[in-house]
């Protein structure tokens, strides 16, 4: 590959580690990289990881800002909060929420948008992307205009110019709905069985970003793997068919024989295939006016 594969910040990186805020007495970070080429203002790319909403870090997709920086962005790749998990894989009690995630996320983007010039960014040029469960996250930034915490700052937008997801949950009414919290006002005692089930149900439609897509929203590159078992391709072909349902475009490459977690670097995937994710996503761009193919 023409970039280091590394999960880990390189001297040439010249990375720079930004907290973006503090939740709990927890530290948000990410990892900010510039253009080494100076001029105008260039595009931001904001990348966040994936991990279950359990685990993973910022330095997953440190190869990915590698090759955008080369590309003409300034790139972020971003941390939050991560869920504590108890039976059957539902939030313990106490723990971090879907919904405290998606607000980090934001917190994130906007963020970036302010502060932007001091990467050489210009704010008003933003690319979302996630991988997996950080697709998820990037597609709640942009949809789930219904969730903010008490404190975001609503005069900055969290919606990007474009959107581009790696094998992403869309929506938490199978599987994934694991991962949604009981809401607090069911009843453990008073509520019958049936009660807490449609109550977390409701939740989890209310954080489906795949129910919430309208005409505002960008035009959107989605990448799956048909052999994705994690999360199925559906989830981005669904999305992708409902988006061109609203007259916005709604851009999906299917890759036959590919399995989950496909973009990642020194993981599942021989070179070759990262490499022709990351060129499909510079091609999505370059077409749109961001960035260079090299």
């Amino acid at each position: 590959m023409e970039i280091a594969k590394d999960w880990s910040v390189l001297p040439e990186d010249q990375a720079e580690t930004v907290i973006y805020g503090v939740r709990n007495g927890i530290p948000l970070r990410m990892l900010a990289m510039k253009p080494s080429v100076s001029g105008a203002p260039v595009p931001c790319l904001v990348f966040i990881h994936g991990g279950g909403f359990t685990g993973g870090s910022a330095e997953m997709l440190l190869p990915y800002c590698r090759y955008f920086v080369r590309r003409g962005f300034a790139c972020f790749t971003v941390d939050y909060r991560l869920m504590q998990t108890g039976e059957e894989g539902a939030p313990a009690d106490g723990a971090v929420t879907l919904a405290e995630c998606v607000a980090d996320c934001k917190a994130a983007v906007r963020y970036v948008r302010r502060h932007a010039g001091l990467w050489g960014g210009d704010p008003d040029k933003l690319v979302l992307a996630g991988e997996s469960a950080g697709g998820y996250l990037a597609a709640a930034v942009t949809a789930l205009r219904h969730v903010e915490e008490e404190e975001a700052d609503l005069a900055v937008s969290c919606v990007p110019q474009f959107l581009v997801l790696y094998n992403p949950i869309t929506q938490l009414l199978s599987k994934w709905k694991m991962r949604v919290e009981q809401p607090g006002d069911s009843d453990p005692d008073g509520d019958s069985e049936a009660d807490r089930w449609l109550a977390r149900h409701r939740r989890a439609r209310e954080l489906s970003p795949l129910l919430h897509l309208t005409g505002a929203h960008p035009a959107t590159l989605a990448v799956h793997g048909l052999e994705d078992t994690v999360v199925l391709p559906e989830d981005s072909a669904e999305y992708a068919v409902r988006l061109r349902g609203l007259e916005v475009e709604g851009q999906l490459v299917l890759l036959p024989g590919l399995q989950h977690a496909f973009a990642l670097t020194n993981y599942k995937s021989p070179d070759e295939v990262v490499e022709q994710t990351m060129l499909l996503t510079a091609r999505f761009l370059a077409d749109h006016g961001y960035g260079t193919m090299g």
